[in-house]
């Protein structure tokens, strides 16, 4: 056999075998790019989907900004949850019954019904028409006694006809005073004078074991109101 004869065939051979192995490898390359640039494709879509969500969180944060500027320039504050409001005329007037010049007294009344209370109800006075001193909360119903001295206090309760509810003025856990109301005396007021102590909390709750039936009434026929003053 020819020496160079024999040297073409390997070196031919050789040249193919070089070929394929390197085809191979630029294949597997090539397999590999596409799969990265996929990988990237997702990417880029995730975190445009994430753009978006955060273009929309944004123009949302700014329509929530929007809306409560537009809340802080409006002459109004909101009373009991967000759900009564007073005027400025009548904030006005409450800052300028807060200088009480060592004088409390206050005076509140149901804006709306009470339906259904249920035993050992705390009872919400929720429009307050006067607050000297700022004791008396009207989110809470509580009159904190502001300074020790001798104070009177009067609540008034109203039902419909065919019902009846028993109320109780207490002063932190002592029942002062109670009253019963029932159809034929469709509005009933309790009055108390006691002594309370600074820091003493006071308001009218329902009775433990006779609750009463159906709705505490409060309307512009009839108030279930709660006030009180100290007189020295």
């Amino acid at each position: 056999m020819d020496t160079s004869h024999f040297y073409f065939k390997c070196l031919l051979l050789l040249t193919l075998v070089l070929h394929t192995t390197y085809s191979d490898t630029i294949v597997a390359r090539l397999q590999k790019l596409e799969q990265y640039a996929a990988s990237q494709n997702e990417k880029t879509t995730s975190l445009e989907n994430i753009i978006r969500d955060l273009e929309n969180t944004v123009r949302h944060l700014e329509k929530e900004n929007s809306e409560l500027q537009s809340v802080q320039n409006t002459p109004l504050l909101t009373k009991r949850r967000a759900r009564n409001q007073l005027n400025v005329k009548d904030a006005r007037r409450l800052l300028l019954d807060g200088q009480s010049n060592g004088q409390y007294a206050f005076y509140a009344f149901m804006s709306r019904d009470e339906p259904e209370p249920g035993g050992h109800h705390l009872l919400v006075y929720d429009n307050v028409k006067t607050n000297v001193g700022n004791a008396y909360n009207n989110f809470t119903g509580i009159f904190t006694v502001p300074r020790s001295g001798l104070y009177s206090f009067t609540w008034s309760t109203r039902v419909a006809c065919h019902k009846a509810h028993t109320t109780e003025l207490v002063i932190n856990t002592r029942i002062l005073g109670s009253t019963y109301v029932y159809c034929g005396y469709n509005t009933v007021t309790g009055h108390v004078v006691t002594s309370a102590t600074q820091g003493e909390a006071v308001f009218i709750r329902t009775h433990l074991t006779s609750p009463g039936q159906g709705a505490i009434k409060s309307d512009e026929f009839g108030r279930s109101a709660f006030s009180g003053f100290m007189i020295v």
